[in-house]
């Protein structure tokens, strides 16, 4: 059975400009969720980070064990290889006029790998390499908050107009909760429970805030964790030194934890002091791709390569929970809990992430310099799809929604790297053109991440290390209202720093 979610449809908008798709749909847009799980900026060695992701055109690097796995066949030794990352994020949030800032720090495993070469001696396989590798493709970390006066509106107009939406009578919603445990079976129970929302003199809908004064001191935080993490098996072949072919089965584990709370405060109140509304999502799942890639040795100083990754296939269940809590003001209604929640609600389904194909070359500058290299990668976005086994008629409307929402992209990515003696000097840039066709809210959700790097090698060992800087822009809407012109929503800033190093040893 569908999950029923209180304030999913604004609550996870974080990262979102599709407010009219999600108008349309009547519910929460799990295109959005298809889009988080997709949305990698950067991953791999802290080479390759360092030169901007570019790998299309390059081998001998444990990241082709899910980018290209041609490149494996570049491969004359075997290595064993370890990536910690540490990751650092500052918000400014501007909801209704004001700032708010928050900085918060991670640190995690982005890589591990094992890589196995051997030699084809007499035949033109001039080697072949098997690669298993573990990486972090998506981090979820995610922290900000907001706060503000608002003179136009409360959460409460929204609980109220989803009840009224529902047309549930009060004798439905009193049966909608058990007593006993405080908990209500549906989101418009818990509004009516908590003394949300009045219905008319008959007991029906419509429904109206029971607190009306204005105006209201909100304010919240957002934080999610998390990641998309990938185990790739993987094998590359190299034919005469000139040619390069691979293929790789990628397998996925995905883990998604968000948290949210909302507060108001009423200085005029007559019926309440103020409420907190609290919410929580946990969603677990797995799925598989495929990565097939080629390079070439077009001359001695240029490789082409490209790749092409199966869209992932993931099968997901979430756990939906919320509640309210409230501070009433003295001898206005008397009830016999504070706080009521919804029962957990859980809700399995499939997503399905867009296909990827990278293309790109590779310079090498003479006498062994070091090389420029440049890719391009098409993300299919309009193909991603989200599907209910139980609702055909639902899956079908996700898909146009999706369509509606998203244009497919073509990332732009360039880098370089220097080499003098055993040392290293890289640095590298991406353009991520922004993938929303709809915006509700003038934001341009474009993005440029820049690199530098470094690093030291040996015939035994090496060092790497990288920092990735990413400054994007997102919004954040704590509810909506059939009225536009009398909900709010924060607009966030981001400056995210991640520092990435690179161990690896030889044999």
């Amino acid at each position: 059975m569908k999950i029923t979610r209180s304030l999913a449809i604004v609550a996870l908008i974080s990262l979102a400009a599709s407010v009219n798709a999600q108008q349309f749909l009547g519910g929460y847009f799990y295109g959005q969720d298809a889009f988080r799980y997709s949305e990698v900026k950067s991953s791999g060695t802290a080479r390759m980070q360092g030169i901007g992701g570019g790998y299309a055109a390059l081998g001998a690097d444990a990241t082709n064990a899910f980018s290209n796995p041609a490149g494996l066949g570049f491969y004359n030794r075997s290595e064993l290889s370890i990536t910690p990352v540490f990751n650092s994020l500052n918000s400014t949030s501007n909801y209704i006029g004001t700032s708010t800032n928050l900085t918060s720090n991670g640190a995690n495993i982005g890589q591990l790998a094992f890589i196995l070469s051997n030699n084809g001696i007499g035949t033109r396989k001039k080697r072949s390499t098997l690669g298993i590798s573990y990486s972090k493709q998506v981090n979820f970390l995610s922290n900000y908050e907001y706060a503000g006066t608002n003179r136009g509106s409360s959460m409460m107009d929204f609980f109220a107009e989803k009840a009224t939406r529902r047309g549930a009578n009060s004798t439905t919603l009193d049966n909608e909760f058990d007593p006993n445990r405080g908990m209500a079976d549906t989101p418009t129970a818990m509004y009516y429970q908590t003394f949300m929302i009045d219905p008319n003199a008959q007991g029906n809908a419509p429904y109206k805030k029971v607190e009306s004064s204005l105006p209201v001191n909100q304010n919240g935080a957002i934080n999610t964790k998390g990641s998309l993490n990938q185990w790739n098996f993987s094998y590359g072949v190299n034919y005469d030194d000139k040619t390069y072919l691979g293929f790789s089965v990628g397998l996925i584990r995905l883990n998604y934890e968000y948290v949210g709370n909302h507060q108001e405060r009423f200085p005029s109140g007559r019926v309440f002091n103020g409420f907190n509304f609290e919410d929580d999502l946990t969603t677990r799942g797995s799925g598989l791709n495929l990565t097939v890639g080629g390079i070439i040795k077009a001359t001695d100083n240029i490789q082409l390569g490209a790749s092409v990754t199966t869209p992932t296939w993931l099968t997901l269940t979430e756990t939906y929970n919320s509640a309210i809590t409230i501070d009433q003001k003295a001898n206005t209604f008397t009830t016999d809990f504070k706080t009521v929640s919804t029962l957990p609600n859980d809700f399995p389904y499939k997503i399905t992430t867009p296909l990827r194909a990278n293309g790109g070359a590779t310079f090498f500058l003479p006498n062994k310099l070091g090389f420029i290299s440049a890719d391009a990668e098409f993300v299919g976005y309009r193909g991603m799809n989200v599907s209910d086994s139980e609702d055909a008629s639902w899956s079908s409307d996700q898909k146009k929604a999706i369509t509606n929402t998203f244009n497919n992209v073509v990332n732009l990515k360039a880098g370089t790297e220097l080499r003098f003696d055993n040392f290293r000097v890289r640095g590298g840039v991406k353009y991520m053109p922004d993938p929303y066709k709809l915006r509700s809210d003038d934001l341009d959700r474009s993005q440029m991440v820049f690199s530098i790097g470094g690093g030291y090698r040996t015939s035994k060992f090496y060092i790497d290390a990288a920092g990735v800087f990413n400054k994007f822009v997102a919004g954040y809407t704590p509810y909506e209202l059939s009225d536009a012109s009398r909900f709010a929503s924060a607009k966030i800033n981001t400056t995210r720093t991640d520092f990435v190093v690179s161990v690896g040893t030889f044999f």
